[in-house]
């Protein structure tokens, strides 16, 4: 008997957890802030939050200088300034830490449910970074001091953290460019300074500031965003040629060169407010709204569009490269070569011991540092390799398992080895690894949102740009999970039909000399 669930019930199941969060969330209270009224913070001290858990963003140092200033602190960390924030309304930290400008724009942003701490931590340095003995530092500090005399950096600043949109845009670069294109890598989640702009490309203060400096030099730009805490490993590979904009400290000074800070800048703090407002509205009163900041305005829907692609692309290709490299151990195995043999089982026992996660940034920054290759074929190998080992370990586990009398049977009957393999031994484990193969090749698609790692946009990183933007955390992640679970049960339904067509005891069975009443 069948147990597959038809289209319907798939279909039913999908709307179920579409709306289960939805209708959770939809007795709670939506804040607001009174008219011209600011949020008043439930801290109003440094000292106050002694003791206390502060949220920090992947790759920052503000926790040593927070830890300098306030006693007995904790830290946790998180992938973007909107997780730490998030972290803070649900109490799980009891404050944030970023630049001020940031700080601003979320209190800005979050309607009351957060406030601003009067008091700041310290004065702190941002400054793009070069990899070690870069000739381009000293040329960017001219100009940088240029624009400082000149008055751009303070029009620079007005502009992008000003309340005006329609100013934020950035220079086409149609000016010559005699020496070339730099590559320059920013997080892409730290507004003003870089986030997702409209069609999810990097804009922001960093980036203007990037590009009127390479125009000043002669160059244009190759702008990627990419994960903070990736950046830096990216300098030091090669990979691109500056990054911005980063905090200067004496430790990173040892590893990089620095320029001339960027923009005069303070460590804040984030921590609730006070009587946030609560009003008697549901949680269906901001729904249109969030649908329309994530997926409407800037035409971000385009973004996760692109990401989905890109998700798609690297799924594909590492699950057909990975189902023939894993094929390719089974024969190895079979072929009775000790040491082929041997080397399968270090390869499978490699990839089963080491974070897949890990095996991915060591090909990108260390194995492939010095070259110029694609991050999204970077991905690739790293998912074959991994699915390889997966795929070739179920087969050989099936192939193993068919009774070996068969093969001597085979061999009697005058087949060769190769024969007896392809004709009676392949065909039945088939019967037994398919099901199991089509699970893992649905678990590779999830598993390659860890991509954003090596500056690979995909889906759940077009999620996190979009989040960075709209500071809004339910709704682009709920978005995020939706489009997984569907594309994941369409794709479990496809492969499902493909092996039930391969599968011959599905197959109705004819007896010569039977006629069907």
């Amino acid at each position: 008997m069948s147990t597959r669930r038809p289209p319907q019930r798939i279909a039913l199941l999908a709307v179920v957890l579409t709306l289960v969060p939805i209708l959770v969330l939809a007795g709670m209270p939506v804040y607001v802030r009174a008219e011209g009224a600011e949020p008043v913070p439930i801290y109003q001290t440094l000292e106050e939050l002694a003791g206390k858990r502060f949220a920090y963003v992947n790759g920052s140092v503000y926790d040593q200088r927070v830890q300098a200033k306030i006693d007995g602190t904790s830290e946790d960390f998180y992938a973007s300034l909107p997780d730490c924030v998030a972290a803070v309304e649900a109490d799980k930290a009891d404050a944030a830490v970023q630049i001020s400008y940031c700080c601003q724009l979320v209190v800005n942003r979050k309607n009351g449910t957060v406030a601003l701490l009067p008091e700041y931590v310290d004065a702190i340095e941002e400054a793009y970074f070069f990899p070690k003995g870069s000739p381009l530092v000293d040329k960017f500090d001219q100009v940088i001091e240029k624009f400082e005399q000149d008055g751009t950096i303070e029009a620079l600043t007005a502009k992008w953290v000003g309340t005006d949109e329609s100013t934020k845009t950035l220079p086409k670069q149609d000016w010559p460019a005699p020496n070339g294109t730099l590559k320059f890598a920013t997080s892409g989640v730290l507004e003003p300074f870089s986030y997702a702009g409209p069609g999810g490309k990097p804009t922001g203060y960093d980036v203007e500031l990037a590009l009127l400096i390479a125009k000043e030099l002669g160059y244009h730009l190759d702008v990627s965003a990419i994960t903070m805490d990736a950046i830096f490993a990216s300098v030091q590979a090669g990979k691109v040629d500056f990054g911005g904009t980063l905090t200067n400290t004496p430790e990173r000074a040892k590893m990089v060169d620095f320029t001339r800070q960027v923009m005069p800048c303070y460590i804040a703090v984030i921590v609730k407010a006070q009587g946030a407002n609560a009003v008697d509205s549901s949680f269906f009163a901001g729904l249109a709204e969030s649908f329309n900041r994530t997926f409407v305005e800037e035409k971000r829907w385009k973004l996760i569009a692109s990401g989905l692609g890109v998700t798609a692309l690297i799924s594909v290709c590492s699950g057909v490269l990975g189902t023939l490299l894993g094929f390719a151990t089974v024969l190895a195995r079979r072929s009775g070569i000790r040491w082929l043999a041997k080397l399968v089982d270090y390869y499978q026992a490699l990839m089963g011991g080491v974070p897949l996660v890990v095996v991915l940034m060591v090909l990108y920054y260390v194995v492939f540092g010095s070259l110029d290759i694609a991050g999204e074929l970077v991905a690739i190998l790293a998912f074959t390799l991994a699915f390889g080992a997966t795929s070739g370990s179920t087969m050989w586990t099936a192939v193993s398992g068919i009774d070996v009398i068969q093969e001597e049977t085979g061999l009697a009957l005058g087949y060769t080895s190769s024969e007896v393999f392809q004709k009676i031994i392949f065909p039945q484990a088939a019967q037994q690894f398919l099901p199991q193969l089509m699970g893992q090749f649905v678990s590779l698609v999830k598993d390659t949102s860890i991509v954003g790692y090596i500056a690979v946009q995909d889906l759940t990183r077009a999620s996190d740009l979009i989040r960075s933007r709209t500071m809004d955390a339910f709704f682009p992640l709920v978005a995020t999970a939706i489009i997984y679970f569907v594309v994941c049960r369409l794709l479990a339904r496809i492969l499902a039909k493909a092996v039930s067509r391969i599968d011959v005891t599905n197959k109705p069975r004819k007896v010569e000399g039977v006629v069907e009443q």
